[in-house]
């Protein structure tokens, strides 16, 4: 598509008439541009149907023309072929989340840990810490189900189920031993330690679709909580071992001498892990 004679005039021919939402000619268009007429027809079917609709012999610009600006505007001219992209809708009736609540004094170890787990070769290591037979119980797999299925099961959950993870900081402070009053903590010993501590803690946060549904539901529905299948309830069953067996017993390795290691288990349904250390 050849470029207007001037991007200005052209740009802001586009903004007054979606501001003023009047209709145009092509002959105005064209006018405006300095394109031919066959031009200019081409071009609005071609190049700016983003921008532009018709009405009758007339056209009216978008609303959307008011969210472009100048620098979007000309690069419609060079390089691009549209404005705005068009997106299939996926919707995931069913998911799981889970948000860790772990201290930040191990950061290093912690991304390690995530990050090793989006490596073939370091799953494969945690198939083989795990064993195929715990993970044949676990899933409740028969005893014909090689090692291999085994394998390509986990490598499949870890494809299409996590493909990242959001970690985001929290300043807070909690009671570090057992309730006592204010006059007890002021005489108690100082080698108690503080009795409330300040404390940051990173939350990891993971999304998990159990079920995917594209374009597969009625207008205005979007917001409607779907009803959990039997199928679904399955697949949930073993996202959540192998989330708890991969990723989490694998998280809680890094972290040392902390009293507790919480995890928040949310979507289809709630539940509130606590790995809490043991006293020798």
């Amino acid at each position: 598509m050849t470029k207007p004679q001037n991007f200005k005039e052209t740009f802001d021919f586009f903004i007054q008439h979606a501001q003023e939402k009047t209709s145009f000619s092509v002959q105005a268009l064209s006018d405006k541009t300095g394109w031919g007429f066959s031009e200019t027809e081409e071009n609005i079917i071609s190049q700016l149907s983003d921008l532009i609709e018709a009405k009758g012999d007339q056209y009216l610009v978008k609303p959307e023309m008011l969210r472009v600006r100048l620098s979007d505007f000309k690069e419609l001219f060079h390089q691009k072929k549209r404005l705005f992209t068009d997106y299939l809708l996926e919707v995931s009736p069913s998911i799981l989340i889970y948000e860790f609540f772990m201290p930040l004094s191990r950061e290093d170890r912690l991304r390690e840990a995530l990050d090793n787990l989006f490596y073939r070769d370091t799953i494969e290591q945690r198939i083989q810490e795990i064993g195929f037979s715990q993970i044949r119980t676990g899933l409740a797999l028969s005893v014909d189900y090689s090692d291999e299925k085994i394998q390509e099961l986990v490598f499949d959950f870890m494809e299409s189920t996590i493909g990242g993870y959001s970690i985001f900081l929290v300043n807070g402070r909690y009671r570090a031993d057992q309730l006592a009053s204010r006059a007890e903590v002021v005489n108690r010993p100082f080698a108690y330690g503080p009795y409330i501590v300040d404390e940051t803690t990173a939350i990891v946060r993971f999304i998990l679709p159990v079920e995917t549904e594209a374009a597969k539901f009625k207008h205005g529905n979007i917001l409607e909580p779907a009803p959990a299948s039997v199928a679904a309830q399955k697949r949930a069953e073993l996202v959540r071992w192998l989330f708890l067996n991969f990723f989490a017993e694998a998280l809680i390795r890094v972290v040392q001498n902390e009293d507790e290691i919480w995890l928040l288990e949310s979507g289809m349904r709630s539940t509130f892990y606590r790995w809490i250390k043991r006293e020798d």
